[in-house]
């Protein structure tokens, strides 16, 4: 028995989680998924490896597929891409803007050469909007989108640690949307191009933080921000604002280089996953740390005291300046970072309203809502439900009437029982 997806071959050029995870949905349902590395490889194969070029993060959303490694920087490669592309239905990556073209795998590019190919791309922000083109991991889309602030804690904002939850939702995202342009290719012959981002995936899987009920969360809402601002001015901290939901301190799976740390005026985070990225931490905060050189980073190779002691290091030099400034100055190195948000900001967040990522819609029965839209864009298909859910039986009648019952019958089905139709405000 084949796969529902056999006979579809995915090209993908994504590393660490989320686009990785996004081919390994694929494979998991047939689809002949071609892993494309660079000569050192996926870098999510290098952090604590448990034998040479592998490790568990890597091996945990890599299930399925075949391995090929190229030296895209290489003109020598173009040849090989092109040939690849025009054998493929399906293109994955998570550069960031601009890499894509320099190495010849842009959405231009390609689609020329096979006009049936659907291309993802999946960015830390997406290309639209004041964040577009800014750098980030999983940890900086929670801080970003409120999921940090919601979760809680005892001290500094604690992310979701049992899985990179944005990364992951937003890899699903892009394999459900994969699957559904393959369906719309089937009647129009063509691919298209699908943008996703981890922004965009944080926004709309706080299915309870990310829904306002007109009615019921307006004055709730203002009142926390209300505090917040408030609190902000009066020198408090997050733990004074939110009372018994104080943030809790996150221990990252990179020491003192994926967490939270709180600045002069509030919290932010940086996101480091490879040492480029961590020597540029080092070199901006000044501190001393022998593991950052070279591309492997094995957490666990200084002992607890001294990476407690680099970590409080780093936690005076932050303690120095704002979050905008450092955010500014990190930013400038190409380091993820961003400040700690809550859930109640992203409804009026310039970025969200940019990328259209809230919906307000009429409800049968609580009247208007805002929720988190649909954090895909396809070039070739409209996305984003533009109705909210239904009430209990509200389309009852006309779904058994599309299915050739008369009112007769469906009167019929209602009174024994059969079937249950909703009556408005009853």
């Amino acid at each position: 028995m084949q796969g529902a997806l056999s006979g579809v071959r995915v090209l993908d050029f994504s590393e660490y989680i989320a686009g990785p995870y996004a081919g390994q949905m694929l494979a998991d349902m047939g689809a002949d998924v071609i892993k494309v590395e660079p000569p050192h490889g996926d870098f999510w194969r290098l952090s604590n490896m448990i034998a040479p070029s592998e490790s568990r993060g890597f091996i945990g959303v890599n299930k399925g597929k075949r391995s090929i490694c190229i030296d895209l920087k290489r003109e020598e490669s173009r040849e090989l891409v092109r040939r690849a592309v025009l054998r493929s239905d399906v293109l994955l990556h998570n550069y960031r803007p601009g890499v894509a073209g320099r190495l010849g795998v842009d959405y231009e590019t390609v689609s020329a050469l096979n006009p049936r190919l659907i291309y993802v791309e999946n960015t830390a922000f997406g290309n639209a909007g004041p964040y577009a083109g800014k750098s980030g991991f999983d940890l900086v889309s929670q801080a970003m989108t409120g999921i940090m602030a919601y979760e809680g804690g005892s001290s500094l904002p604690r992310s979701i640690v049992t899985t990179a939850v944005t990364d992951i939702s937003s890899g699903m995202f892009m394999a459900y949307a994969v699957a559904s342009a393959l369906y719309q290719r089937e009647r129009t012959g063509r691919g298209q191009r699908i943008e996703s981002s981890l922004f965009a995936a944080g926004v709309a899987i706080q299915y309870r933080p990310m829904l306002s009920i007109e009615s019921a969360d307006r004055e709730a809402r203002d009142a926390l921000l209300r505090d917040l601002d408030e609190g902000r001015r009066e020198g408090k901290t997050y733990e004074e604002i939110l009372g018994e939901r104080r943030p809790g301190r996150a221990v990252g799976a990179s020491g003192p280089y994926y967490r939270t740390y709180e600045a002069r005026d509030g919290y932010m985070v940086i996101a480091c996953l490879n040492n480029r990225l961590r020597r540029a931490v080092r070199d901006v905060v000044g501190v001393d740390d022998p593991r950052v050189e070279g591309e492997e980073f094995a957490v666990f190779s200084l002992e607890t005291e001294r990476t407690q002691q680099i970590t409080a290091e780093i936690e005076g030099v932050i303690a120095t300046k704002t979050v905008a400034e450092w955010c500014a100055i990190f930013d400038a190195k190409g380091v993820p970072c961003g400040p700690v948000r809550l859930s109640a900001q992203m409804f009026e967040d310039a970025h969200v309203v940019a990328n259209n990522l809230v919906v307000e819609l009429d409800h049968p029965v609580v009247g208007k809502i805002k929720m988190a839209n649909s954090p895909l864009k396809m070039s070739g298909a409209e996305t984003g439900a533009g109705t909210s859910s239904p009430a209990l039986g509200q389309h009852t009648r006309e779904l058994l009437s599309e299915l050739g019952f008369t009112q007769e019958d469906v009167a019929a089905l209602v009174d024994s029982g059969v079937v249950r139709e909703w009556r408005g405000g009853e």
